[in-house]
């Protein structure tokens, strides 16, 4: 099965956003969660893309209802089929 990679946007920096990524990094791997210097978050998550994206907003809600201050996450988009 093939990885894809789906990038999240900082928002504000902190400690509760370190927390979220390091949620990321427990979930699927440290070694698949990596920060670049302009903001963005790359998670690569195994699986279909649709089944790959709820699986990351999935591991973000059950971190709490708050994430939305500190990252965001696109919407899925619409040519994404399950």
């Amino acid at each position: 099965m093939s990885d894809v990679a789906i990038t999240i946007r900082v928002l504000r920096d902190g400690s509760r956003t370190d927390e979220l990524l390091g949620v990321l990094a427990q979930r699927f791997g440290s070694d698949r969660v990596w920060r670049d210097d302009y903001g963005g978050v790359q998670v690569r998550v195994s699986g279909r893309r649709p089944t790959a994206w709820d699986e990351l907003r999935d591991a973000l809600d059950a971190a709490g209802n708050d994430w939305r201050q500190w990252l965001h996450l696109a919407p899925r988009p619409s040519g994404w089929r399950t």
